[in-house]
């Protein structure tokens, strides 16, 4: 770690502080949006193409690498990095879901370790824990609330199904170096315990480092302790506790906070929802206690039916009056015989491609112009279909909150409000509460004194 004697950083200020690169959109907007709560100014684009914007102290570029080819995913990863770097950006961070979403071929330790040596770290810290829903990691292990991964509902996850508990067993089997662990008593002595353990581990040939986390403040610690490493892995939650160790490092002032804000956008409004999540699902049926909902046959998409011509009709008999929400949500044992039946990846690329197919209808041919989106892929196809390239984030409100504008191809003035969200998160009420939202302005102060915000309770996951 680079350190100055007295702990703190001597470097004159870059324009770009931050780099950050999500592998998916909804914890790549929902970790911009943590940035913008504290006051940070930040930029975040889709894909390799869109130019980095001068004048931000924080930049994240999101991908849709989680389960591609690994060395699809390093590519990107990598490609994307340089222009972080380039643009100035002192540290990266490469994010990735809570529950650690990944398989035994990657994509998060090859993507990880590729960043490490490009960026000439030696070292890496991974911290995929979001203490906020409960998603914790102990002794190596992750839990969330009581209960281990393995034995969660993520076991039956239809692209990354998590079988396996052990965080650091998992990237040892995905990694080429040596995998550790920087147990919680040690993360619980302060800062220094970690540097010094860092350090100590690293001479005996452990370079990737999962750290135990089990309250929100050891996320704040192991900020204190990483701030100045090249680079930084995890989940979006402990990106929170960066900008008050820059504020404490001398890297930012006081000066440099700004406030957040967010127009308010009218129009037509609707939801989709490519999740298999029980959350998702959960939130879909308190939608439909009020709303129009309209769940995609799978099934009968695979047979030859037109389901996006069925949805069309859908809108025509609801919009613009009523708030709609279509998805290809199905029972897990529905979900199981299609993958048996085309193959897994198949079977998600058909709901990502009918979900996309339908966003691009919705919104060139009914006007819809506030849109939240349930699940990370989906999201990915999505914003894919609509051209958009830029996102300008709003504050953080909790999880799963995370509203946003984004410009649409050749209509500068029309801009479409957006939520992209985990299929995991949010409270039961999300979708609708969200949807009125959007049509009233917001505007959040610096959150630097007290994390998580925690604004609403309809963020929560139970």
């Amino acid at each position: 770690m680079r350190r100055h004697e007295t702990g703190r950083m001597t470097m004159s200020k870059p324009s770009l502080l931050f780099g950050a690169i999500a592998d998916d959109l909804t914890g790549g907007t929902e970790l911009a949006s943590m940035l913008v709560a504290r006051g940070i100014a930040t930029g975040c684009t889709v894909g390799l193409e869109a130019p980095i914007p001068p004048g931000k102290r924080a930049h994240v570029i999101l991908l849709k690498t989680r389960v591609i080819a690994a060395a699809d995913a390093v590519r990107q990863v990598l490609t994307a990095a340089d222009r972080l770097v380039e643009a100035g950006a002192r540290q990266i961070f490469f994010k990735y879901c809570a529950t650690f979403d990944s398989t035994p071929a990657g994509n998060i330790g090859p993507c990880a370790e590729a960043l490490l040596e490009r960026l000439g770290g030696g070292v890496t810290l991974f911290t995929p824990a979001l203490c906020e829903t409960g998603r914790t990691v102990y002794q190596g292990h992750m839990f969330g609330g009581a209960q281990l991964l393995g034995e969660s509902p993520k076991r039956f996850d239809p692209l990354t199904p998590m079988t396996d508990s052990n965080l650091v067993r998992v990237l040892q089997a995905q990694s080429k170096g040596k995998a550790g662990l920087v147990p919680w008593l040690t993360v619980d002595a302060g800062p220094q315990a970690i540097r010094d353990a860092v350090r100590e581990k690293s001479a005996r040939g452990e370079t990737l480092l999962v750290t135990d986390t089990l309250r929100e403040r050891d996320l704040a610690t192991i900020a204190q302790a990483a701030f100045d490493l090249p680079l930084m892995t995890g989940n979006s939650s402990v990106v929170a506790h960066l900008p008050p160790a820059w504020l404490a490092h001398g890297m930012l002032s006081g000066d440099d906070l700004v406030p957040a804000g967010l127009p308010a956008v009218e129009g037509p409004a609707a939801v989709l929802a490519g999740s298999v999540a029980d959350r998702t699902i959960e939130q879909l049926d308190r939608f439909a206690q009020d709303h129009p909902l309209l769940t995609i046959d799978l099934t009968g998409a695979f047979a030859g039916q037109d389901v996006v011509t069925q949805a069309r009709a859908f809108a025509e008999r609801h919009l613009p009056d009523a708030m709609i929400a279509i998805a290809t949500t199905a029972p897990q044992s529905t979900v199981e015989a299609l993958q048996q039946a085309y193959g897994r990846d198949t079977v998600a690329a058909k709901a990502e491609e009918i979900l996309a197919e339908i966003a691009g209808m919705l919104v060139r041919e009914f006007g819809v112009r506030r849109l939240v989106v349930a699940g990370g892929e989906t999201a990915g196809s999505v914003v894919k279909a609509l051209g958009i390239d830029r996102i300008a984030m709003g504050a953080y409100e909790g999880p799963g909150l995370s509203r946003a504008v984004a410009v649409l191809p050749g209509r500068p003035g029309d801009p479409l409000a957006l939520m992209l969200k985990s299929g995991k998160l949010g409270g039961a009420g999300i979708f609708a509460d969200v949807l009125q939202d959007m049509t009233r302005p917001a505007s959040t102060a610096p959150a630097i004194a007290t994390w998580p915000p925690g604004k609403a309770s309809r963020g929560t996951a139970s």
